[in-house]
C-alpha cells in the first residue's frame, strides 16, 4: 500500500506539473522573437529593429516600402488580434466570433456601410499611400504565415483564425475611429426629441452655446452674458413626478437611516444621464503649443493628449520609422501604418477631435402601402435594400435589410418616418483621404498642404516647427447646408438652431448639402499673436466665423485652466507640460461649489452633513484628487441638480447634450424662472434641496452615514477592461483595475471610470530627445508578456516617460535588437 500511494503521489505530481507546464507553454508560446535575426519574405534588405526598455520598436529601413513591411511585422507581433477586432467591429462582424451578445454592435455597423466604403476607397488612395498600406499588408501577413498554430491566445480562446490583412482593413480601423469621433446623428435626433418634450423656450435656454470661458481661435468676438429669460414659466406637460420633494423630510438626518431616503428619484434609477458619459469618454482630448517667447530654450513646446475609452490594450500604439529622408515617432492605431500624432526630425503636431458635424438626419415619409418606398421630390420612389447577412455564433445568421434613401441608410424608423444618415465618412474618397500624408512635412507650407484634401473626422490640429512657428487649423470636409424655412413651422426646434443640428426635411430637396467649406476658409492660424495655442474640444470658431462648423462643441472649462496655467510668469520646461496634462482642478465644480455656498447663506440645509460639506466647499481649491470628499459631494450634486431640472419634462428620456455644464452655467448665474422648478420660491432653496438629495443618494450608494468615507477616488474608480475580460476570472487576468483614481470630467486630467487620456506627447522642438511619449497599457496586447501593462504604472502616476529619438539615444535605450533579413540571405 505504502508503494502503489508513492507511485500515486509521484504520477499526481508528474501530473500537475505536466498541467503547469501545458498551461504555460499555452500562455506563452504565442510571445514573438525580439531578440536576433529573423528570415522574413517580402523584404528587399534588412530591418533593424531596436527595442527599449519598454519595448517601443525603432524601425530602421532602407527604403519606405521595407519600413512599411516591417512596421506591419512587429506590429502583428505586438497586436495581432486587437488589429483583427477592431476591423471585425468596424465591418459588422463580431458575432461569428463572439455570439449573440454582439449582434446589436453588428447591426449599427452593417447600416453604416463602412466595409463597402472601405472597400471602393481602396483604388482610390495616393499611390504612394496605397504602395505604404499594400507593404503593411504584406508585412502583416508574413506573420500570421510564420505563426500559425502559436498567435496570440484570444485566437485559441474563441477557437477562430485571422484572415490575411488587406488594405482595405486599415481603411475600416480609420472608419471605426472617424465613427468614434463623429456619430454626431444621435445627439441631433436628440435634440429634436428634447425641444417637444420642454418647449420652444427652455430649448433656446438650454441650447444657447454662448459662455465666457470659451477661447475661440477664430471668429471671435467680446463676449457679452446671455440674455435673461427670467419671465413667467409656461405651464408645460409634466411627464413624471416631481424628482425633489420640498418638503422638511426631504432628505435623511444624520440619525435617520439610509432607507428614508427611499422614493426620491434616485440616481441609480435613472438613464437620463448614461450618454452624458458617453460624451465625456468621447470628448476629453488636450492640445496646446507656444512659441519660443514662453520656453526656457526659446524654441516651442507642444503638448497633447487624447481622452478616449481606456481598455487593454490601449487603442494607441507607439512606434519610431525612420528611412532615407525620413525619420518619426509617435503614436498610431493598431492596423495603421505611420504616425498619426507625433513629431519628424522638423515638425510636431497634436490632434484634439473638433466635432466638426459632418453628418445629418433627413426626414424620409415612407408608403403605408409600400415599406421601401419614401416621398422624394414630391412623388414615391424606391429605396435601395441592401441585404446583410450577419454570421452568429452558435446559432443561425441572422438577414437584416438595410433600406437606403438618397440620403443614406435608414438609422430609426418610427413608423411611416424614417431618419436616413448622410456621412462624409462613406462619401467617396471618405476613408481614403484621411490624415496620411501630414507625417512627411518639413515645414508649415507642406503640412497645411498636404491636409488639403483630407475629409476627416474633422480634428483641432496644432503644429510646431524647428525653425520657431507655431499653428493651427482645423482639417477636414464639412458640408454646406442649403437652408429653407428653418425651423420648419410645425417643428418644435427654437428659432435660432443651426440648420444641420437637427434631422432636415428630406422631400423638398431644399437641405442638401451645397458643397463645403473651403480648405482656405477653415479655422487656421499661423504664429498667433500672444504665442500661445490651445484646444480641448471646446468652442474654437466664434461668432463671427461665417459658416457653421458644429452644435456639439464641448464645455470651456477645460481649455480656460488651459490658458490660465499657460498665462503663468514663466519660462516653460518638457516636465511643466507634463504637468499641466495631470492638472485635477475642475473649474467648474469650484463654480458649483461657490454657488452652494451662497446659497446656502440664504437657505439652511435639512441635513446637518450637507452644511458641514458645504462648508468644506468655502475654502475648497477645486482640486479633485483621490481622497477629496468635496469632489464626491459637487459632482453627485451637480448630476442631482442637471437631473432635477430636467425630468419633470423628460422622464427618463435621455439628454445627449456635451455642452450641459454651459447650460447650468447660465442656470446659476441667470437664474431664470423659466427653468425653476415649480416646487420652490427661489434657486437657493433648489440648490441646497439639490445638496440635500445628493446627500441622501451618497449615503444610499455608498452604504455610510459618515462623510470622511466618500473619497472621490473610489467613487471614480478606473476599470480597463480587455474585451474578453469584462467579469470573472478573465477579468483579473486580462483587465486592470479597479484603482482609486484623481481626476474628473472637467479637468484638463479629464478622468471617468472607463476612460480618460490614453495617450500623452510632449514634443520638446529644442532637443527631440527631451520628448515625452507614453500608452496607458503597454506595446505588447499578449497578457502574458512582460510588457502587456508595463507603462500603465507611470501612465497613472502621471509620470513622464522619455521618448528618445536621436539614433545616439535610441542606441543607449535600447534593450533587444531584431534584425529581420530578406529569406533568401
Amino acid at each position: 500500500m505504502r508503494r502503489v500511494l508513492t507511485y500515486f503521489v509521484l504520477v499526481l505530481l508528474l501530473l500537475l506539473i505536466g498541467i503547469g507546464g501545458w498551461g504555460w507553454w499555452f500562455i506563452h508560446h504565442s510571445l514573438p522573437q525580439v531578440d536576433g535575426t529573423l528570415q522574413v519574405s517580402g523584404l528587399t534588405a534588412a530591418v533593424v529593429v531596436q527595442r527599449d526598455a519598454y519595448s517601443i520598436p525603432h524601425i530602421r529601413a532602407k527604403s519606405l516600402d521595407d519600413l512599411s513591411f516591417a512596421q506591419g511585422y512587429v506590429m502583428a507581433q505586438d497586436r495581432l488580434w486587437q488589429m483583427d477586432l477592431v476591423r471585425r467591429a468596424a465591418s459588422g462582424r463580431l458575432s461569428e466570433i463572439i455570439g449573440p451578445a454582439t449582434i446589436e454592435i453588428d447591426r449599427n455597423f452593417r447600416r453604416l456601410g463602412l466595409s463597402e466604403a472601405a472597400d471602393r476607397d481602396v483604388p482610390m488612395l495616393d499611390p504612394q499611400e496605397r504602395a505604404q498600406l499594400e507593404s503593411f499588408a504584406q508585412g502583416v501577413n508574413q506573420y500570421i504565415a510564420a505563426n500559425r498554430g502559436r498567435l496570440p491566445i484570444e485566437f485559441s480562446l474563441l477557437r477562430y483564425d485571422p484572415e490575411p490583412w488587406r488594405p482595405a482593413d486599415t481603411l475600416l480601423v480609420v472608419g471605426y475611429m472617424y465613427q468614434t469621433l463623429t456619430s454626431s446623428w444621435r445627439w441631433d435626433l436628440n435634440r429634436l426629441d428634447v425641444s417637444a418634450l420642454i418647449g420652444q423656450e427652455r430649448a433656446a435656454f438650454l441650447y444657447d452655446e454662448s459662455s465666457p470661458y470659451d477661447h475661440p481661435i477664430v471668429g471671435a468676438r467680446p463676449t457679452t452674458p446671455p440674455k435673461s429669460t427670467a419671465t413667467a414659466p409656461k405651464q408645460l406637460p409634466r411627464v413624471g413626478p416631481s424628482p425633489i420633494r420640498p418638503t422638511k423630510a426631504l432628505a435623511p438626518t444624520a440619525s435617520q437611516e439610509p432607507e428614508s431616503a427611499a422614493g426620491l428619484w434616485s440616481f441609480a434609477e435613472s438613464t437620463l444621464f448614461q450618454f452624458d458619459e458617453q460624451v465625456r469618454a468621447a470628448f476629453g482630448s488636450n492640445n496646446w503649443v507656444v512659441d519660443g517667447t514662453h520656453t526656457a530654450s526659446g524654441k516651442p513646446l507642444l503638448a497633447n493628449d487624447t481622452h478616449l475609452s481606456l481598455s487593454t490594450p490601449d487603442i494607441w500604439y507607439l512606434v519610431q520609422l525612420s528611412s532615407p529622408g525620413w525619420n518619426a515617432e509617435g503614436f498610431t492605431l493598431p492596423g495603421v501604418p505611420g504616425i498619426v500624432i507625433g513629431h519628424n526630425d522638423q515638425i510636431a503636431w497634436g490632434f484634439t477631435n473638433n466635432g466638426a458635424d459632418v453628418q445629418d438626419l433627413y426626414v424620409e415619409t415612407f408608403n403605408p402601402a409600400n415599406e421601401v418606398e419614401y416621398r422624394a421630390g414630391g412623388k414615391w420612389v424606391t429605396a435601395d435594400v441592401r441585404k446583410e447577412v450577419i454570421a452568429v455564433k452558435g446559432r443561425a445568421p441572422e438577414i437584416l435589410n438595410v433600406i437606403v434613401t438618397r440620403h443614406g441608410p435608414v438609422m430609426v424608423l418610427r413608423g411611416n418616418t424614417g431618419y436616413a444618415l448622410k456621412w462624409t465618412a462613406t462619401e467617396p474618397g471618405g476613408l481614403a483621404h484621411s490624415y496620411f500624408k501630414n507625417q512627411f512635412a518639413h515645414n508649415w507650407q507642406e503640412f497645411r498642404e498636404s491636409l488639403r484634401d483630407s475629409v476627416g473626422p474633422g480634428q483641432n490640429i496644432v503644429y510646431a516647427d524647428t525653425s520657431g512657428h507655431i499653428g493651427f487649423l482645423v482639417a477636414a470636409r464639412v458640408p454646406i447646408r442649403k437652408c429653407g424655412v428653418w425651423p420648419p413651422p410645425e417643428s418644435p426646434l427654437p428659432l435660432g438652431t443651426p440648420c444641420g443640428a437637427a434631422p432636415m426635411p428630406g422631400d423638398s430637396g431644399e437641405y442638401e448639402w451645397n458643397g463645403y467649406i473651403p480648405f482656405d476658409e477653415m479655422p487656421q492660424v499661423l504664429d498667433p499673436p500672444g504665442g500661445i495655442i490651445a484646444t480641448a474640444n471646446s468652442r474654437v470658431a466664434g461668432p463671427d466665423y461665417p459658416y457653421f462648423l458644429t452644435a456639439i462643441w464641448m464645455s470651456p472649462w477645460r481649455t480656460d485652466r488651459i490658458f490660465t496655467l499657460l498665462g503663468q510668469d514663466k519660462k516653460f520646461q518638457p516636465q511643466d507640460f507634463s504637468t499641466i496634462q495631470n492638472d485635477v482642478v475642475s473649474e467648474m465644480d469650484v463654480f458649483v461649489a461657490k454657488a452652494l455656498v451662497n446659497a446656502a447663506e440664504k437657505t439652511k440645509p435639512q441635513d446637518d452633513r450637507t452644511a458641514k460639506l458645504i462648508q468644506m466647499l468655502a475654502n475648497w481649491d477645486g482640486r479633485t484628487t483621490a481622497d477629496s470628499i468635496e469632489s464626491t459631494f459637487v459632482e453627485q450634486t451637480r448630476r442631482t441638480l442637471e437631473r432635477n431640472l430636467f425630468h419633470p419634462y423628460l422622464g427618463d428620456t435621455p439628454l445627449s447634450y456635451p455642452r450641459t455644464d454651459v447650460f447650468i452655467e447660465h442656470v446659476l448665474r441667470e437664474r431664470p424662472a423659466v427653468w425653476l422648478p415649480q416646487e420652490f420660491h427661489n434657486y437657493d432653496d433648489f440648490l441646497i434641496a439639490s445638496a440635500d438629495l445628493a446627500v441622501a443618494e451618497l449615503t444610499t450608494s455608498t452604504g455610510s452615514q459618515d462623510i470622511t468615507t466618500w473619497r472621490w477616488g473610489k467613487r471614480n474608480a478606473l476599470f480597463m477592461a480587455h474585451a474578453l475580460g469584462q467579469s470573472g476570472i478573465l477579468a483579473k487576468y486580462l483587465s486592470l483595475g479597479p484603482f482609486d483614481q484623481s481626476g474628473a470630467p472637467g479637468c484638463i486630467k479629464a478622468m471617468g471610470p472607463n476612460y480618460g487620456p490614453s495617450m500623452r506627447l510632449v514634443a520638446d522642438l529644442s532637443d527631440w530627445d527631451r520628448s515625452f511619449m507614453e500608452i496607458t497599457t503597454g506595446e505588447s496586447g499578449q497578457p502574458a508578456s512582460s510588457h502587456y501593462a508595463d507603462q500603465f504604472p507611470v501612465w497613472f502616476a502621471g509620470d513622464p516617460l522619455p521618448a528618445p529619438f536621436t539614433t545616439a539615444a535610441v542606441d543607449r535605450a535600447t534593450a533587444q535588437t531584431l534584425r529581420l533579413v530578406p529569406a533568401n540571405q
